[in-house]
């Protein structure tokens, strides 16, 4: 193979490798913090390419804001021993996660403790240093 044909091969393949390392950024969560939140079960969206918790948190006053937290993919998950039936509407449960940056409502999902006392962690381990971390591949 000559060498330009090769070069034009590697910057090819390159191309087509940007895109999967882009969507793995996690820039948008605070990596410093893992806060934790109890509310109501909203909704479990198990889809790809990742699972989306909504959850209603009260305010001391009693309103309540829907709260969306990111988890990594339903098979990631699912080697945790998360279920699509794991959370149901009007369930209360305990969040950790990483917030985001900017303040909005939700952030980056790292553990669940359901109402049975189990606590499951996300793909990433509980942000804690407790529970397993999934290899990336």
């Amino acid at each position: 193979m000559n060498p330009k044909a090769l070069a034009l091969a590697g910057v090819a393949a390159s191309l087509f490798a940007l895109p999967a390392l882009a969507h793995h950024s996690f820039a948008m969560f605070d990596q410093s913090k893992v806060n934790t939140l109890t509310g109501t079960v909203k909704q479990l969206e198990w889809m790809n390419p990742h699972a989306w918790l909504q959850i209603e948190i009260a305010d001391a006053s009693g309103k309540a804001a829907t709260w969306s937290f990111e988890g990594g993919s339903p098979a990631q998950l699912a080697a945790l021993g998360w279920r699509p039936d794991s959370f149901h509407v009007g369930d209360k449960v305990e969040i950790g996660f990483r917030p985001l940056k900017d303040g909005s409502r939700g952030g980056q999902l790292m553990s669940a403790k359901l109402p049975n006392g189990q606590k499951i962690c996300s793909n990433r381990g509980c942000g804690d240093g407790t529970g397993s971390v999934l290899a990336p591949f």
